[in-house]
């Protein structure tokens, strides 16, 4: 398991136990999950290279310098994302006074089915076509192919 699936299994451990113990291999996920993570930081700060202007004139450790703060931005995201996920008891949806109850209700039907499929407790087929559509509705790319909620892999189940 790398830095990140320790980190994940630290922060799930504090901040979400209930959905650690409803995991059939913790160790195993945590260190898909770990992987995945590194692979999305890498792909977020190959982006961010590639697609960053040159700056004229900038020494080699202003050049060091702003690669590093890019690959921090993204293993930021990405662990914000995939990795330190809110607690199981955050009332901060439901403290939201913009947010009404079916609003509030959604959200957590979301959160808890996208965690269900995460942890291979279900898969993208056991839901109808509108359920997968809400499901999809706000999450991060990377959030979909882990899933199985990604269009390809909609696709290559026919259910797209």
């Amino acid at each position: 398991m790398n830095q990140y699936g320790r980190r994940a299994k630290q922060h799930w451990q504090e901040f979400r136990p209930r959905r650690i113990s409803e995991i059939d291999d913790p160790e195993a996920f945590f260190t898909e999950l770990g992987t995945d993570v590194q692979d999305e930081v890498r792909v977020r700060w190959t982006a961010g290279r590639l697609n960053a202007p040159s700056v004229v004139g900038e020494s080699f450790l202003e050049r060091a310098g702003r690669l590093q703060q890019l690959r921090h931005d993204a293993e930021r995201e990405v662990l914000r994302e995939l990795v330190l996920l809110p607690a199981e008891d955050d009332v901060d949806l439901a403290d939201d006074p913009h947010l009404g109850e079916a609003e509030v209700a959604e959200e957590q039907w979301r959160e808890q089915h996208l965690h269900d499929l995460l942890a291979g407790r279900s898969q993208p087929g056991n839901f109808t076509a509108a359920e997968r559509q809400r499901l999809r509705a706000g999450a991060v790319p990377r959030l979909l192919e882990l899933t199985g909620l990604s269009d390809e892999a909609l696709a290559r189940q026919g259910l797209l």
